[in-house]
C-alpha cells in the first residue's frame, strides 16, 4: 500500500472502532429477548393483568375448580383475557369421552367452538357451561372468541368423563 492509502485505511479503522466495539459489546442495543418499545414508548408485550382482571380470573377459575389438577380425570385448563380468546389444540386419547367446561367473568358474550361443532354462545356472567365430547379425536381444537365489546377473563378446563 502507498503511504496515503495506508493513512486512509488506518483513519477509517479508527473511525469505525467505536461502532464495532458497541456492536460487539451489546451496549446501546436491547437484548434480542426484550420487546422493542412502540413509537409511543410503551412496551409491545402483553401487559400484566390489572387488579380487576386478576379478580375476574380468580372468579372464573373458581367456578371450574371442581376437580384438582392431581385428579386422574384432569386433562388441562387455562385462563385468558376475553379479547385475546383461547385457541388451543388439546392432545387427547382418541375415541374417549371428555367434558369441556368454560366460565367467563366480565361483560358480554364469548363464542365457544369445539372441533367441527357449531358455535355455542357463553355469557360472561360468571356461570359455567359444559359440552361433552364423545368419541374424541386425538387432537381437539378449542376456540373461544369474544363478541364485539366483550371484556373480562375466560377460564376453560378439560376433564375425562
Amino acid at each position: 500500500m502507498t503511504p496515503p492509502r495506508k493513512l486512509m485505511a488506518v483513519a477509517a479503522a479508527l473511525a469505525l472502532a467505536p461502532f464495532l466495539a458497541t456492536g460487539c459489546s451489546g451496549e446501546g442495543t436491547a437484548p434480542p429477548s426484550t420487546p422493542a418499545p412502540s413509537a409511543t414508548g410503551k412496551p409491545t408485550a402483553t401487559p400484566s393483568p390489572t387488579g380487576e382482571e386478576e379478580a375476574q380470573g380468580s372468579r372464573a377459575k373458581a367456578v371450574l375448580e371442581t376437580i384438582s389438577p392431581d385428579d386422574p380425570k384432569f386433562v388441562e385448563s387455562g385462563l385468558e383475557r376475553v379479547p385475546d380468546g383461547v385457541h388451543t389444540r388439546s392432545s387427547l386419547k382418541k375415541g374417549k369421552t371428555y367434558e369441556v367446561s368454560v366460565a367467563c367473568v366480565g361483560t358480554g358474550t364469548v363464542n365457544l367452538v369445539i372441533g367441527e361443532n357449531p358455535s355455542q354462545p357463553i355469557s360472561c356472567d360468571g356461570t359455567s357451561a359444559s359440552r361433552r365430547v364423545q368419541n374424541s379425536p386425538a387432537e381437539l381444537p378449542i376456540d373461544i372468541t369474544a363478541t364485539p365489546g366483550a371484556t373480562g377473563m375466560v377460564a376453560w378446563q378439560i376433564t375425562a368423563a
